[in-house]
């Protein structure tokens, strides 16, 4: 029997947590001033338009943040810990909505966290590859990932040719999902 549940968790986490990336891949690309133009783009709109648009007529955005869109994302984490919560068994009852809560937070900023990583993993591969290449996905994660890289260049700038600012952000991304993240799993709520 935990061969089926295993197997269901794993189905549940990954739907959820490609929901969850493709939504926080609208709220990066909104908050970086990504080019929703081209395909990937275009994509990643109409994929999460039915969800965004509805809440977002009640929710205003707040400056440069898309509430809607925050609210989808922690929404997703909420449902897919309530999903696994029914697939092990453990019911409603031994869950409190502020740990609910929490938790689905500490998912949203993890995940946002593999969204930067991703982008990072992406532009870098593509320099080996095909440098100075165009193509949709890799226009976005330059987007992506160009505000937090920026700061590191100024670090670390490159030497020899070769960009060492990424180990920096790789780094920093890392400490921050320990300092941050972690804390947040452990609360006891």
């Amino acid at each position: 029997m935990p061969y089926l549940q295993n197997a269901a968790s794993f189905i549940v986490e990954t739907l959820f947590n490609l929901a969850l990336y493709i939504i926080l891949i609208r709220f990066w690309m909104q908050w970086a001033r990504a080019d929703f133009r081209n395909q990937f783009g275009q994509f990643i709109i109409k994929a999460t338009n039915p969800v965004v648009v509805p809440i977002r007529r009640i929710i205003p955005a707040i400056g440069k943040i898309d509430s809607a869109t925050v609210i989808v994302a922690i929404t997703l984490a909420i449902l897919k810990l309530l999903v696994l919560q029914l697939i092990f068994g453990g019911g409603f009852g031994n869950i409190s909505t502020l740990k609910l809560l929490t938790l689905a937070i500490g998912i949203v900023i993890e995940s946002s966290i593999f969204v930067f990583m991703g982008a990072i993993i992406i532009g870098i591969i593509a320099s080996w590859v095909n440098p100075g290449s165009y193509h949709p996905i890799l226009s976005i994660a330059h987007s992506i990932s160009e505000p937090i890289m920026a700061p590191a260049r100024r670090i670390l700038p490159p030497m020899g040719g070769i960009d060492f600012s990424p180990m920096l952000v790789f780094l920093f991304l890392g400490v921050l999902r320990i300092l941050l993240v972690g804390p947040i799993y452990g609360l006891n709520i």
